[in-house]
């Protein structure tokens, strides 16, 4: 899942993450320029766990200098796919974490979460010569503190759906814990493999997110973000929560939207028929078991909707009326928390009130 944005707003502009990006792609095009020079650089100011035991051990020979490359490695890249993912993720979670923690803080947990998620990685993979190197440790730790300060806010995803995309929300509480899992089952999955091979260091993710959340629960904080607006109506303050209202109304908007889009893909299958069968069982093998459970769903509106033939195939106009039923029922439960969380009283009368508009 590939996020492209969240529904935190933020009360300030977030300086100090738009200026790590900034150093981030600045530090970045410096080592494109520098051509053959570049393992020099990686070598000297990349994380390399056998160094950094070493001179965690006062080992002799060891050069304690070696442990400024704890922050150094979380400023360098191995390219731009490497680069634009971990900036596309600090853009959408970093201004978030800052406006709660506050612009010096911020700064402080950053590197903090970068030193701490590289000595992780150091820690695991003790003998490693390989340099480490980018932003990503320090990154787990933003995800870390935005996954236990906003569970219930909703992140706009791009979740891929045979060869095009559809963009679903997912609470951050599902889509950040989904990730930090993978991370952790990766890691203790490469704690197997030689540890003088390169690639994704799991354990400074795992590090990281664990250090945000631990910072983020004892550094001082500033007022939280406002996000709810009594103007608004029950159903779009709800919509808007980043708390427990934020996250059923999230899990249960996600639910209906997935349930619609495997109806829909069943719906085309069906319609092609014998071609599209073929053409799943060679490619996705594990979409036509998604489809199949799919029928107990839709079979009860077989009898409202028949299924018609069109050109000699089958259009199940029930799978259409299972989209709507299916949505009208998330859109009811969404409507039902909300007005438990907000529609028990006159909230817009009592702020017009408040405010000098109704005497």
């Amino acid at each position: 899942m590939l996020p492209l944005s969240d529904s935190v707003r933020t009360r300030r502009p977030p300086v100090v993450n738009l200026t790590l990006i900034a150093l981030n792609v600045l530090v970045f095009l410096y080592e494109l320029s520098l051509g053959p020079r570049l393992d020099l650089l990686l070598d000297r100011y990349g994380i390399i766990p056998a160094r950094i035991m070493a001179a965690l051990a006062d080992a002799p020979g060891a050069n304690r200098w070696v442990l400024v490359t704890l922050i150094t490695a979380t400023f360098l890249h191995a390219g731009w796919l490497h680069l634009g993912g971990n900036m596309l993720f600090l853009w959408i979670f970093g201004d978030n974490v800052e406006d709660r923690l506050g612009h010096a803080t911020y700064l402080f947990f950053y590197l903090t979460c970068g030193i701490l998620a590289n000595l992780a990685e150091a820690y695991a993979l003790p003998g490693s010569t390989v340099p480490g190197i980018g932003a990503s440790g320090a990154i787990a730790g933003v995800l870390g503190a935005y996954f236990i300060t906003y569970p219930g806010a909703t992140i706009s995803v791009a979740l891929p759906v045979f060869f095009l995309f559809s963009v679903v929300d997912v609470p951050a509480l599902i889509m950040i814990g989904m990730w930090f899992i993978s991370q952790f089952f990766s890691g203790v999955a490469s704690l197997g493999a030689p540890q003088q091979s390169g690639g994704i260091a799991w354990w400074a993710h795992v590090g990281g997110f664990l250090a945000g959340m631990a910072l983020m629960t004892i550094l001082p904080k500033s007022h939280p973000t406002v996000q709810d607006d009594p103007t608004l109506g029950a159903i779009e303050r709800a919509r808007r929560d980043t708390g427990l209202v934020g996250l059923f109304v999230g899990t249960t908007s996600l639910v209906s939207q997935l349930l619609e889009i495997v109806i829909l893909i069943r719906l085309v299958i069906v319609f092609i028929g014998r071609p599209a069968v073929h053409l799943l069982r060679v490619l996705l093998p594990a979409t036509l078991h998604l489809i199949a459970l799919t029928d107990p769903l839709v079979r009860p509106f077989a009898f409202f909707a028949p299924p018609l033939r069109v050109a000699g195939h089958v259009l199940e106009l029930y799978d259409l009326l299972a989209v709507l039923a299916y949505y009208l029922i998330g859109s009811a439960i969404i409507w039902f928390i909300a007005w438990l969380a907000f529609g028990g009283r006159d909230n817009r009368r009592d702020y017009r009130r408040s405010h000098g508009f109704l005497s």
